[in-house]
């Protein structure tokens, strides 16, 4: 596919340029308009990027000259710092299949190029290819995860204790199990216990390990979880759900290195080093008297902080794949077209890494070979409900005219789904008809507001 990209802002134009070429696309940078037509006249362009606001000849002469003298069929999405709905309602009325505004995530572009190249070549699958190397380590290669990767291989190196922030279902496990085999301590064991799970009594038990006896039910003796760590790493997963009692005999563990088992006075003496996770604000628990400030020292060596998936949704297409990879039976060729990939791409994933990985598992073995949208859960194919579209255009306390609140859910709706007439007005529970006059009447508004 080949994209054109028109800014004379040579950073944005770079950064256009870079998330494109990232997706394998041949890209042509222009800094004019005139420059964009004279390109024009030697390829034939699938999707167009061009700015608003240029010297010489604006994004909207562009799309006139595309549209009009050039007959070009190809997808054109007009970028601007100076967003109004009267100019993005011109630019889908001239022609354009999209109008977004700076600063835009390299994601939205991304998304967007995805959408044309699906309609364009809707044939194209992305294969699934067979993967090398430690699957577990299965993270994203985003610019954020990537920083996340060499934090914790430099951190590796040292004894310092780690903790891990991030919600639910980030991955915060995974790079506790990264720090553990990229150290000196690597040959010995990894142990991981979630302590929000357990109360305290139990918890104690399954951390420093019990005699025979020592409380009812327990009618052997039995290894804590810092013996069998010993010499390794030990994860304290959700650790500020603990209680401040327990608090208080963690920190004495952690300042001393050695521990009592339940029902002895014998002390043992551990050499482990302490990773820690949660998914909540420890300073702020701190705060609320809820987590000692002493045992935060003590556990937040490092820090890492993991962000959500919605926030790195670059990363969606490498780890589907790489989850399809490691979950396809030996020898079956999977693909994925790239309307799916499109929508697994677009989807906020409130489940985190935990609720892509579950999915790419059911859908490699429930799977005919090839993933196609209609696979898809509801939830991920359905675009969001016009309460939630509402909520985002309506801020609260304000009451917009009906005009101007169909102008912006207009706009809105036309946005999401890269300027798709036929998609927009299926989302608007509309036919195309309606939907045009809608578009006429929004332009006509404009035109009388601009000359009166």
């Amino acid at each position: 596919m080949k994209v054109l990209v028109v800014d004379d802002e040579d950073f944005v134009r770079e950064l256009v340029c870079d998330a494109m070429a990232e997706q394998g696309y041949q890209v042509f940078p222009a800094s004019s308009g005139n420059e964009a037509l004279e390109l024009a006249s030697r390829y034939e362009f699938d999707l167009i990027f061009c700015d608003v606001v240029m010297d010489g000849l604006s994004g909207f002469d562009v799309l006139r000259a595309f549209r009009q003298n050039l007959k070009s069929e190809a997808e054109m999405v007009l970028m601007t710092g100076q967003a109004s709905v009267e100019s993005a309602i011109e630019a889908v009325q001239h022609g354009a299949n999209d109008y977004i505004c700076k600063p835009f995530s390299i994601g939205v572009l991304q998304a967007i190029a995805s959408a044309v190249e699906q309609r364009r070549y809707p044939s194209k699958l992305i294969e699934v290819q067979s993967l090398k190397g430690p699957q577990q380590e299965i993270l994203g290669n985003s610019p954020v995860m990537i920083d996340v990767v060499k934090t914790a291989a430099r951190v590796a190196l040292t004894d310092l204790p780690v903790m891990i922030r991030g919600e639910s279902g980030t991955g915060k496990e995974l790079v506790a199990r990264l720090i553990h085999r990229r150290s000196p301590r690597a040959e010995h064991p990894f142990v991981a216990v979630n302590c929000g799970a357990l109360p305290d009594t139990l918890l104690e038990s399954e951390l420093f390990g019990h005699t025979r006896g020592a409380f009812t039910g327990a009618d052997t003796a039995r290894r804590g979880l810092f013996e069998e760590a010993d010499g390794g790493t030990l994860l304290l997963d959700e650790v500020t759900e603990t209680s401040p009692a327990f608090q208080v005999k963690l920190l004495r563990v952690l300042q001393e290195g050695e521990f009592r088992p339940l029902g002895t006075n014998t002390k043992k003496k551990v050499n482990v080093r302490v990773i820690s996770a949660t998914n909540r604000d420890p300073q702020a628990l701190v705060d609320q008297g809820l987590f000692r400030q002493d045992l935060l020292y003590r556990l937040q060596g490092v820090s890492i902080t993991l962000p959500p998936l919605r926030d790195r949704q670059e990363d969606v297409r490498t780890m589907s794949l790489a989850f399809l990879s490691q979950y396809s039976t030996s020898g079956r060729k999977l693909s994925v077209t790239k309307d799916a990939m499109l929508a697994l791409e677009r989807y906020a994933w409130p489940g985190n890494v935990r609720e892509l990985k579950h999915l790419m598992q059911r859908l490699a073995a429930l799977s005919s070979g090839i993933i196609r949208l209609e696979d898809l859960p509801p939830e991920i194919v359905s675009t969001p409900k016009i309460a939630s579209v509402m909520n985002d255009l309506i801020p609260e306390g304000d009451l917009p005219t009906l005009e101007q609140l169909e102008s912006s859910y207009l706009l809105r709706v036309l946005s999401a789904v890269g300027g798709n007439k036929s998609r927009a007005a299926q989302v608007m529970g509309v036919d195309r008809k309606t939907l045009y006059r809608m578009i006429d009447r929004q332009v006509n508004q404009s035109s009388k507001a601009k000359t009166t």
